[in-house]
């Protein structure tokens, strides 16, 4: 994931926004953009970003980047070897939320 910072205090930026909500909205950005979110965190996501324009940015670099991961790798498959150390590292990291 790349660094992130809340849009807190930037010109135009909505200050209603606390940095523990978005880092909370960043942190189901991917949830978005796979679809794999219920219609209520995805209505409640939208409007977050809708409001902060810290988020949107950050929302709009991941969206980038899969796409760029997708048009790259259409069809590829990752040896296996690769998928194996790919899933153990998940399953290694762990998502704190304060």
């Amino acid at each position: 994931m790349t660094e992130f910072s809340c849009g807190s205090g930037e010109s135009g930026a909505d200050d209603s926004h606390t940095e523990a909500e978005c880092v909370a909205v960043i942190a189901e950005v991917w949830t978005l953009l796979d679809h794999e979110c219920t219609s209520q965190t995805r209505d409640k996501l939208r409007r977050h970003l809708e409001e902060c324009p810290g988020c949107l940015r950050h929302y709009g670099l991941e969206e980038r980047i899969k796409v760029l991961v997708a048009k790259k790798c259409s069809g590829e498959k990752a040896p296996q070897g690769m998928r194996e150390r790919l899933r153990m590292q998940i399953s290694r990291t762990t998502i704190i939320r304060g």
